[in-house]
């Protein structure tokens, strides 16, 4: 990846939360991406939710493997949860590893239904301070082009989601920049949607990102017309920032929903 035109961004830290599902299998290929190189630490992340500590530790130690036979840093990271925890405990490790990234896979019968309310990627979003990348499984996973969809709230750190966007979009890349305003939004003293998906767009341009952006009306719920558009779009990768104000309650969480588990 050209670091000029994404203005230099080389994430820090990644926390890749992986399963055995396909979308996860799907999403170490975008990290291998991401991180390929030795100047990111990649913390593979499996939660145990199931009492299945030895599957999870086989899994995280496999994938770890993978992504160093890739030149990727990466070590492994087994934690337990109690069952319906597991958002709050990858949104808890990543405040503790102090993660510019977190990757998830996406799951669910749209194949984008990993962003729907309920689900970890909802949960997750909602809690870390950082941005998140979802990665479809099933589209494309040999081909060089890419479609990515950057999801804006507004009220997330947009200069940190242009940066992820940008080092996130492989040069020939299509990247649509999405905005599905909220109830009330207008009469709160948001700004515009259209100057805010105007700066995005532009931020990306000026780092060399081939770019659009739409605004969508939410009849469905955000979430929901993001998980429609993505699949409509076609997008492999779903970028979206930090919601920014739930951090300190995932923190606050940590030590009844996530534990430590030695190696």
């Amino acid at each position: 990846m050209d670091r000029t035109r994404t203005g230099g961004r080389v994430f820090r830290r990644l926390l890749y939360a992986a399963d055995r599902s396909a979308a996860s299998r799907a999403a170490l290929m975008a990290v291998a991406g991401l991180a390929v190189g030795g100047r990111t630490e990649v913390v593979v992340l499996h939660v145990d939710d199931r009492g299945q500590l030895e599957e999870g530790r086989r899994l995280v130690t496999d994938i770890a493997c993978s992504l160093i036979a890739l030149a990727v840093d990466a070590r492994p990271e087994l934690r337990q949860a109690p069952p319906g925890r597991v958002a709050a405990a990858i949104a808890a490790v990543a405040a503790e590893q102090g993660s510019n990234l977190v990757v998830l896979g996406s799951r669910g019968r749209s194949d984008l239904g990993g962003l729907l309310p309920g689900s970890v990627a909802h949960e997750v979003v909602e809690r870390v301070s950082c941005p998140l990348l979802l990665v479809r499984a099933g589209r494309r996973a040999s081909a060089r082009r890419r479609r990515v969809l950057v999801a804006v709230a507004g009220d997330e750190d947009l200069a940190e989601l242009v940066r992820t966007a940008a080092a996130v979009a492989e040069r020939d890349a299509q990247v649509l920049v999405l905005h599905v305003p909220t109830p009330g939004a207008a009469d709160s003293g948001a700004v515009a949607p259209e100057q805010l998906v105007e700066q995005v767009v532009d931020g990306l341009r000026r780092r060399g990102v081939r770019v659009r952006g739409r605004i969508e009306a939410g009849a469905s719920g955000a979430t929901r017309e993001i998980a429609r558009a993505a699949v409509g779009y076609g997008a492999d990768l779903v970028v979206m920032g930090s919601r920014r104000l739930p951090a300190l309650a995932a923190l606050l969480e940590v030590p009844s929903a996530v534990a430590g588990v030695k190696g």
